[in-house]
């Protein structure tokens, strides 16, 4: 578990708090000097009590995750190497990144009109590109209100497809954690192809023939705003500030090991399961439609994932999901060479209350999660000339688990 005085710096950022570009970071960072991501592996107990009572924030999925990505400052940084405990970089210094993308975000010519996937867009427009692509073969899609978040932002899913209601769904989503940009821009663009597509690419017509997609490209849109305009690492909701994790607030194993009951925890799981409008959202969605496949993009480390993430039991047709993940991950290399390793979730790392635990749990659907790059490097500010590339690997993915299924 996260010592929850490590994180408590993190729970809010008032308005008047900013620095030098306007994503906010706590005063006493600021102070602290360069704040790297550093990886630290094969840890002991106390030794991992040791890291994460320093770290000023968890990247990995579960503080239990081997190895483990934090960040540390520069006091933490001496306490480790005291210690004799090794480090490995994996972003030099976190407020840098953040500071480059907010200038090149804030330039003329990233205001440009251009390529909608040229560059990360804020929610908003991403919100608003859905409307266009429901314009674009208006007879082959649907809009969908799902709900609304903590602060009241909507969130809605893209119907695409040319099957009857009662087909088999297949339902993506993204943006469940808020510093995940590329999840939302990879979401959006696969829902892009699919429209674009149907009429002209004959796998992609016979996958909207045959089922109905559901995309949901920002589960959390309070979380997303956030991340643009406080903190570019925040990745939780925007509950009480604190916020919660939506991907620990499941039913599914709810409150087990790999969650935490500390609102400063980044994997606090809430008071309840579904006790955040936006898990009770994809609740509302993944209830009322017939979900046979599922996958919830996610970065970074380029991993497909498949249940279980809470035991280490093996599922109980574990032989197919991994089959089918290894399907998704064969056709990820054939298009860019990038590898994406395939493993059970426990096996990476124990998480209880996750959405894909539960899709496969209860609406007993293939479900998957995809880690998407980079593999490490750069971490979760990744250059927007990557947002095409990993938008194509991640269709062949998407369609790959169609023709397999």
């Amino acid at each position: 578990m996260v010592a929850a005085a490590a994180l408590t710096s993190w729970v809010s950022c008032p308005a008047p708090q900013r620095v030098a570009h306007p994503i906010c970071m706590p005063a006493e960072a600021a102070s602290a000097g360069v704040r790297s991501a550093v990886e630290v592996a094969s840890l002991d107990d106390d030794q991992r009590a040791l890291v994460l009572d320093v770290a000023r924030d968890v990247w990995s999925e579960s503080t239990l995750a081997d190895p483990l990505v934090v960040v540390i400052d520069d006091e933490g940084r001496k306490t480790l190497r005291a210690s004799g405990i090794a480090t490995q970089t994996v972003v030099e210094d976190i407020d840098a990144a953040a500071a480059a993308e907010r200038a090149r975000l804030d330039s003329p010519q990233a205001r440009r009109p251009g390529d909608f996937f040229s560059e990360y867009r804020r929610f908003e427009a991403i919100d608003g590109y859905l409307d266009r692509l429901d314009a674009v073969q208006p007879d082959l899609t649907q809009i969908e209100p799902l709900g609304t978040s903590v602060e009241g932002r909507p969130i809605r899913a893209l119907r695409i497809s040319n099957a009857a209601l009662d087909a088999p769904a297949y339902v993506i989503n993204g943006g469940q954690h808020a510093r995940e940009w590329i999840s939302v821009a990879t979401t959006t663009c696969i829902a892009d192809r699919l429209v674009r597509g149907y009429g002209s690419n004959a796998e992609i017509t016979a996958l909207l023939d045959e089922m109905q997609v559901y995309v949901v490209p920002v589960v959390n849109p309070d979380g997303y705003e956030y991340t643009w305009d406080r903190d570019r690492y925040w990745r939780k909701n925007r509950r009480d500030e604190h916020g919660v994790d939506l991907n620990r607030n499941f039913p599914v194993a709810f409150g087990r090991k790999g969650s935490s009951d500390q609102p400063a925890s980044p994997i606090y799981r809430g008071t309840h399961p579904f006790s955040e409008p936006e898990s009770q959202a994809l609740r509302g969605l993944l209830r009322r439609v017939p979900v046979s496949l599922h996958i919830d993009y996610h970065s970074f480390s380029q991993l497909v994932l498949h249940p279980w993430s809470h035991t280490a039991e093996p599922a109980a047709d574990r032989g197919r999901l991994a089959a089918l993940a290894d399907a998704m991950a064969s056709a990820i290399y054939a298009t860019h060479g990038k590898r994406y390793k395939v493993i059970d979730g426990a096996k990476l790392y124990p998480a209880s209350g996750t959405l894909m635990d539960w899709v496969y749990g209860e609406r007993e659907a293939a479900s998957f999660v995809v880690e998407l790059r980079p593999a490490r490097g750069d971490g979760f500010v990744l250059p927007p000339e990557q947002i095409v590339p990993t938008c194509e690997e991640s269709l062949a993915a998407t369609l790959a688990l169609a023709r397999r299924r």
